[in-house]
């Protein structure tokens, strides 16, 4: 067995009414909430903190409309500075969290945060402000895990600082119950494609096999999300494996990283077409394994028959994942044009070649 470490940056709490849990860590505190669009406003999250807050003698401020681009990141950090804030709570998807992972981070370093988002600089166990993540738009796993995703629309960069945890991870089902029908069944499959690229070619048989069973759970609780979407049971299924993908508790035994390859081309369709991450991710995943399949035909045989029971060929394997996806709700392929003079301009890091690269999402377009 190879040498791993596992790693408890954050503590995870499942909490079906998290009030309590709130108002005890926020009691007297100058808190800033990070928000999206106002989901949080539709699904009772935004309410709850609200009162948890200010019921216990906390102040509350507000960074509504927030993302992962730079200036609302700056613009929270000034909030931060300007009202002294002692605590951050960020609730949404991947962007919202990232974003409030680098607003309590870049509370003391502002000067040279983009460094840190660049990977030109550690940001792991340096200081940061008190945060409290809570994942409405379960997929990301960034409330459990280290990386937080940063661009800067005036200049076209962006980057991942790796190394920023949460101290705290609250997964509560009733959050995402405003989620519609498509949106729902993005959690469960953006989920089970971030298990996937957790296990394959995991040598080790606790970690592998435990990716196996969580996968197959989302799997099975994202089908009943579709015949039933206010299961809130199911919902807390995605939520645990959206989390557990980003633990570092799962590819405990693998030997090469290949399977992470999927991060990197899955911005092609978002530079091509601006495909969002749950629709690019999930389109190219099965197309990705098809491909990655002529250097590693055995991981990859052996996770279609363990996660789904396919047996045969990788490529009807892959289109069997095509339909799977497709009937749980969401649309497999992307409208435009992709065309290899586009693709080659796109900043990407894989093993694949051009060649495989361009035929590959050539075979994601309609």
């Amino acid at each position: 067995m190879k040498d791993f470490r596992l790693r408890n940056d954050t503590n995870l709490l499942f909490r079906n009414d998290p009030a309590s849990d709130i108002a005890a860590l926020a009691a007297r505190k100058k808190v800033l909430f990070v928000y999206g669009r106002g989901s949080v406003k539709e699904n009772g999250c935004y309410e709850d903190i609200k009162k948890a807050v200010e019921g216990e003698e906390g102040v509350l401020y507000e960074l509504a409309n927030a993302s992962r681009e730079l200036a609302d990141i700056e613009k929270g950090i000034r909030l931060v500075k300007k009202y002294d804030i002692e605590l951050v709570i960020g609730a949404g998807g991947a962007n919202i969290m990232d974003c409030a992972k680098l607003i309590a981070f870049g509370a003391y370093h502002a000067d040279d945060l983009w460094e840190y988002v660049k990977g030109k600089k550690n940001p792991y166990s340096l200081k940061k402000l008190p945060l409290i993540l809570m994942p409405t738009y379960p997929s990301s796993g960034s409330e459990y895990g280290l990386g937080a995703v940063s661009a800067d629309a005036r200049t076209g960069d962006f980057g991942t600082a790796y190394g920023i945890a949460a101290d705290m991870a609250i997964l509560t089902p009733k959050y995402s119950m405003s989620l519609g029908e498509e949106m729902t069944a993005y959690t469960g499959l953006v989920t089970l494609v971030q298990l996937s690229a957790s296990i394959l070619g995991d040598q080790n048989p606790l970690s592998y096999d435990m990716g196996i069973s969580v996968i197959r759970n989302v799997l099975r609780a994202t089908k009943r999300l579709k015949e039933n979407p206010k299961d809130a049971d199911a919902r807390g299924v995605i939520l645990y494996g959206a989390a557990i993908s980003t633990s570092g508790r799962l590819g405990l035994g693998k030997e090469e990283n290949y399977a992470y390859d999927i991060y990197e081309l899955e911005f092609i369709p978002e530079v091509l077409v601006g495909a969002p991450y749950r629709k690019s991710l999930t389109t190219i995943f099965p197309r990705f394994l098809k491909t990655m399949a002529r250097y590693h035909e055995d991981d990859i045989s052996r996770y279609f028959n363990d996660a789904f029971g396919y047996e045969g060929t990788i490529e009807d394997s892959a289109e069997k994942m095509v339909e799977l996806f497709a009937g749980i709700g969401i649309d497999m392929y992307f409208e435009g044009e992709a065309s290899w003079e586009k693709i080659k301009e796109i900043d990407i890091s894989t093993i694949l070649s051009m060649d495989e690269v361009t035929g590959m999402i050539r075979d994601c377009f309609r």
